[in-house]
């Protein structure tokens, strides 16, 4: 279904004869069309995601609680094994005073209440391990469960990726399309407006400034604003923050989803460095003069070396290092406010406004 809507989004003409004989008018529809299937696309990704790693969560959760259950069934069982050789023990000294071994009666009685409340203890400690034992038993049989659906939500997720980069190529290569149409009519700088535009009616938001895709050099300004988008070129997001992720993380960002090789920028003016890590790859911090870091992951290179940046300056290309190999390229983009170290905030609203 997905494949036919990008083929419908790239090989449709519009609708109108007039529009139909302008090659630039073509390009554009093309453009609003190839966003809403990326849109779409996306957020289907990303909501198999999200379930995938929520029944991975759960599994973990239930084993946890298999591992209690049989820590506590293995505690009782030796405690029953206990109480069954006192009271046997008791018992046997029990029987020979009542049958007149010498010793005192009282003795014997108070023996005898002894046996009892051996025994009684005994009976309840049977009754706790005959109900953690059953409990452990449903514990068991929902685990059997959870990884049967995390085996169908990893399927899903695996089609929906598959999906949304055949959708994240097709909004590429639309633009691409349409990039060429403006550089023939020397209308390049439209680029930006127009792909804002889409994003903003695929999203149904508001929409600021967005700008071309390519190679750059370190210094060069893509776009200029106080703050801005910090992909420029076709992308589509949905706010996943706090979403679950592998080994019980937490989503501390956005994902931001754009062809290979888009680029990336400075959202603001302050000063960037690079350093990679195992779970970001190739990343960068955007330290703005605002107060906040940005944190970018993920991304395919590095363009320049640490400096002062200011707002729009190229900073990288969007790519899938890290954890993200193998799947579609994006941003995972970060606000921190305070620093680098800082407590990450939901950039969603910010993104939607500039994005």
């Amino acid at each position: 279904m997905l494949l036919a809507a990008v083929a419908v989004a790239l090989l449709t003409p519009p609708s109108a004869s007039g529009a139909a004989s302008d090659p630039l008018s073509v390009a554009i529809a093309r453009v609003n069309a190839a966003e809403k299937v990326d849109s779409g696309a996306i957020a289907d990704f990303e909501a198999s995601q999200t379930r995938y790693y929520e029944l991975q969560g759960e599994q973990a959760s239930t084993q946890r609680t298999i591992d209690a259950l049989t820590a506590q069934q293995r505690h009782l069982a030796a405690l029953g094994r206990q109480r069954a050789i006192v009271a046997y023990q008791r018992g046997s000294l029990v029987i020979d005073d009542v049958l007149g071994n010498g010793s005192d009666i009282l003795d014997a009685a108070r023996r005898a209440t002894m046996l009892d409340g051996a025994n009684a203890r005994g009976d309840e400690v049977l009754s706790k391990l005959a109900a953690v034992t059953s409990e452990l038993h449903d514990q068991q049989t929902t685990l059997r469960d959870e990884v049967a659906h995390a085996k169908d939500a990893l399927a899903t997720m695996k089609s929906r990726e598959r999906g949304a980069e055949r959708a994240l190529a097709a909004a590429g290569q639309a633009a691409n399309e349409l990039r060429a149409q403006l550089a023939t009519r020397r209308r390049a700088q439209e680029l930006s407006s127009i792909l804002a535009a889409a994003r903003a009616n695929a999203r149904g938001v508001r929409s600021g400034n967005g700008a071309t895709s390519g190679g750059g050099t370190a210094g060069q300004i893509i776009v200029s604003g106080t703050w801005v988008c910090p992909v420029q070129g076709p992308v589509s997001f949905t706010d996943t923050f706090g979403a679950p992720r592998g080994g019980g993380r937490r989503h501390q960002g956005n994902d931001l989803f754009s062809p290979g090789g888009t680029p990336l920028v400075a959202v603001t003016d302050g000063s960037v460095f690079f350093q990679g890590d195992p779970l970001g790859g190739n990343a960068a911090y955007v330290q703005g003069h605002d107060g906040n870091t940005y944190y970018y992951a993920h991304l395919a290179d590095y363009v320049g070396g640490a400096r002062a940046v200011k707002a729009g300056e190229l900073i990288g290309h969007v790519g899938n290092t890290g954890d993200a190999a193998g799947g579609p390229t994006h941003l995972h983009f970060e606000i921190r406010p305070g620093g680098p170290n800082g407590r990450a905030i939901d950039p969603y609203p910010t993104l939607a406004a500039h994005c």
